[in-house]
């Protein structure tokens, strides 16, 4: 192979990578990660293999049902100025090899596990596949402004699916996280479906902020963030996390409420977007909280 060869391959490859929205399920794997780290009680090379596993298993499973629902959503990205540069629109990737690379991903995905008998986390891993491609790209988004509700369980079942890799023995804590996960969705993408509410108009997607006042749209992203905090603040009290814990997520928390508050006075674009940039880096904080202090 010489170098022109070369470099239309690479760039061939960084299309299809891109085209599996990388920074989605980064954030998914990483989430799922931590849950199966909180479940290794040691790091011996077993543990260690097993992270691997579920890293793996994690990383094929997302980016396949992220492939798959870029699939389906082809038509709505082609209108909407946000996503009309994504491959399967440009033309960049043909439908059916965007399709096939998808259904290619999701089947490693639980390959994996089935042959390493994490049967738990399979069986995990397969319902949040469903929830996020069947049940909300495909059934919900184009229907109720809620679907997001529903759909949101696919991004909280990573945790779950780590930590069964690791372990069967049942525990609160990834559940815990699983429920924060899942309270943690709506603020961030509503926040950032608030920025490009026209865009969701001219699609005729019903994403809450299009097809509500933007009062009542800023009123529901805002009670979500304060919900998330809430939430986050719950493990000191069931004596879970130390002081350190509870110290760093006050902290972290001031802003979310002062851009939550802000956001419903000012009821714009700019505010909501700010909102949305906070929340992965809060939901980051959390995490690496229970995975620091587990440890140290």
């Amino acid at each position: 192979m010489n170098y022109n060869q070369m470099a239309k391959a690479l760039n061939r490859a960084s299309v299809y990578f891109e085209y599996t929205k990388p920074r989605v399920w980064l954030l998914l794997v990483f989430v799922g990660g931590v849950g199966a780290t909180l479940a290794a009680k040691t790091f011996g090379e077993y543990n260690l293999m097993m992270i691997f596993v579920a890293i793996v298993s994690l990383i094929a499973g997302s980016a396949g049902s992220e492939a798959i629902t870029n699939y389906v959503d082809r038509d709505i990205d082609s209108i909407m100025n946000r996503t009309k540069n994504r491959p399967l629109v440009t033309g960049k990737i043909e439908p059916k090899k965007g399709l096939e690379l998808g259904i290619i991903l999701i089947i490693s995905s639980v390959l994996i596990l089935l042959v390493f008998k994490r049967f738990l986390a399979f069986y995990f891993i397969t319902a949040g596949i469903i929830d996020n491609v069947v049940v909300y790209s495909y059934l919900l988004k184009r229907k109720t402004p809620w679907s997001i509700i529903l759909g949101g369980f696919s991004g909280g079942l990573p945790v779950i699916v780590g930590w069964y890799t690791l372990t069967s023995v049942f525990s609160i804590l990834p559940w815990f996280l699983f429920t924060l996960i899942v309270v943690w969705i709506p603020i961030h993408i509503w926040s950032l479906a608030f920025r490009y509410k026209d865009d969701y108009r001219r699609a005729k997607v019903p994403m809450l902020p299009a097809v509500y006042p933007d009062g009542i749209s800023a009123k529901c992203i805002s009670l979500s963030a304060i919900l998330l905090v809430v939430f986050s603040v719950i493990p000191y009290y069931f004596g879970e996390n130390s002081f350190i814990y509870i110290f760093i997520v006050t902290i972290a928390s001031v802003p979310m409420v002062l851009l939550a508050a802000m956001f419903v006075r000012m009821k714009d674009k700019k505010s909501s977007f700010r909102l949305f940039k906070y929340s992965s880096p809060y939901l980051t904080v959390i995490f690496l909280l229970f995975l620091i202090l587990k440890f140290f």
